[in-house]
């Protein structure tokens, strides 16, 4: 009988040690997830003006690269980030073409990778790009990611793409984004 006593203290012993284990690394691993976030938006080289536009601005130098930015005659730019071995993107990237065949020419649609992938230079809405530096900027660490940039190179969004449904949701805030700006640049002038 005492056997069985000590047995079961020393099982609740560990059961509570256990749970302060458990609690310590939870707590490890939301100090690291909020390391990460600032280290995301240190590492886009962001200068954050604490406005409203955006999470950070893509800095106007020579070794930026302007492969992302929206063409001249666009309001943004919706930047589609895959990956050669992402069945997701293999999955959504043909959605986001489509949106981009049926979208304003306001709103200028790429697809990114860190290198040439065969499977996405087919698209015709969306261009590709294949920049290592464009994606080590907006690398947000997952793919697929949509990115939403306004014509300043603010960065408007950036999250998950890994559905056809959240890609459609962003490229419509990207649309009313751009109506929004095309509207304001008329009523001002």
């Amino acid at each position: 009988m005492e056997a069985l006593v000590g047995a079961v203290v020393l099982a609740w012993l560990a059961l509570v040690l256990l749970a302060f284990a458990m609690a310590g690394i939870l707590r490890q691993l939301r100090d690291l997830q909020a390391a990460v976030a600032a280290a995301g938006v240190v590492g886009l080289a962001a200068a954050t003006d604490g406005g409203a536009d955006g999470v950070g601005t893509i800095p106007d130098k020579p070794e930026t690269p302007l492969s992302v930015r929206p063409r001249d005659d666009a309001v943004c730019a919706v930047v589609l980030l895959v990956d050669d071995s992402c069945p997701v993107c293999a999955e959504v990237a043909p959605h986001f073409d489509d949106l981009a065949n049926k979208s304003s020419a306001e709103v200028d649609f790429v697809v990114l990778a860190r290198a040439p992938v065969a499977k996405f230079t087919g698209l015709t809405g969306a261009r590709f790009v294949a920049d290592p530096a464009a994606c080590h900027l907006l690398d947000p660490g997952w793919r697929p990611a949509i990115v939403v940039l306004d014509r300043a190179g603010a960065m408007v969004t950036r999250e998950p793409a890994g559905s056809k449904k959240v890609v459609e949701a962003v490229v419509t805030d990207a649309e009313a984004l751009a109506e929004a700006s095309t509207s304001a640049r008329t009523r001002d002038g």
